[in-house]
């Protein structure tokens, strides 16, 4: 009588097959239906936590995520993907993902807060130790360069304003912080000709010198050598008539 009057709950044999499951899902993602493919990836996950390719289903449920630009729980999915998967074959891949979402949710205006910049770095670092062999390798050191340049930005800038208002101690500081914490920064060059400028107008001529030639010892190839090499020849040139007199 319940069966005929108020119908009967679908069985368990009614479900789609696991594999079907993940096919559906897996063409909703081939056709960029970003939304739709998360909510089947979901519904894999959920319904056959023990298949073989459930690691599969997290890793594409991130990657849905990414596509439609939401980084952070991308980044959540990611790692979702190492923690519940260790022994996945795609966590390197889902790690370096979550390398490149943690990235994305950082501010790319070096004005602003780096602090997500700073734990995208520190997640790189990781990578670096956990897969020291990985053909991945070259794409993380990409992602390093990203986020040191962000950083190395965010200092220059803050250095050359100090130099602007003549407060050249303080823009030593921040040209030294550039030049120690980020060697291949492009504006290690320049930090170096400014901290010769800063010493040039505090009259500190050796010292001004002795940058000057650093720079054009380390960069002589710099948009900023032939000016060095002019003023650390009048400086010097200058000191030589000045203890000449002496």
């Amino acid at each position: 009588m319940l069966v005929r009057c108020g119908g009967h709950a679908p069985s368990a044999s009614s479900a789609p097959p696991a594999g079907e499951l993940f096919g559906r899902a897996k063409a909703l993602y081939e056709d960029r239906k970003w939304e739709k493919a998360k909510a089947a990836f979901e519904g894999v996950i959920f319904s056959y936590p023990g298949a073989a390719f459930v690691d599969t289903a997290q890793y594409y449920l991130a990657a849905c995520s990414y596509n439609l630009k939401d980084y952070i729980t991308a980044a959540d999915e990611y790692r979702r993907l190492h923690a519940r998967y260790p022994n996945s074959p795609l966590v390197d891949d889902g790690d370096l993902n979550r390398c490149r979402a943690l990235l994305k949710i950082a501010p790319g205006n070096a004005t602003l807060d780096q602090e997500k910049t700073q734990d995208a770095i520190t997640e790189i670092s990781l990578f670096k130790d956990n897969y020291p062999l990985s053909e991945l390798l070259p794409s993380i050191d990409s992602l390093m360069a990203d986020a040191q340049g962000r950083l190395s930005r965010r200092d220059f800038r803050a250095a050359v304003l100090y130099q602007r208002l003549g407060r050249y101690e303080a823009a030593r500081i921040y040209f030294q912080q550039v030049i120690d914490n980020h060697t291949e920064s492009p504006y290690v060059p320049d930090c170096l000709f400014y901290m010769a400028e800063g010493y040039r107008h505090q009259d500190s001529t050796d010292r001004a010198i002795e940058y000057y030639q650093k720079m054009l010892y380390l960069y002589p190839q710099s948009e900023r050598a032939e000016d060095a090499k002019k003023r650390a020849a009048t400086l010097s040139q200058h000191r030589d008539t000045v203890r000449a007199e002496e």
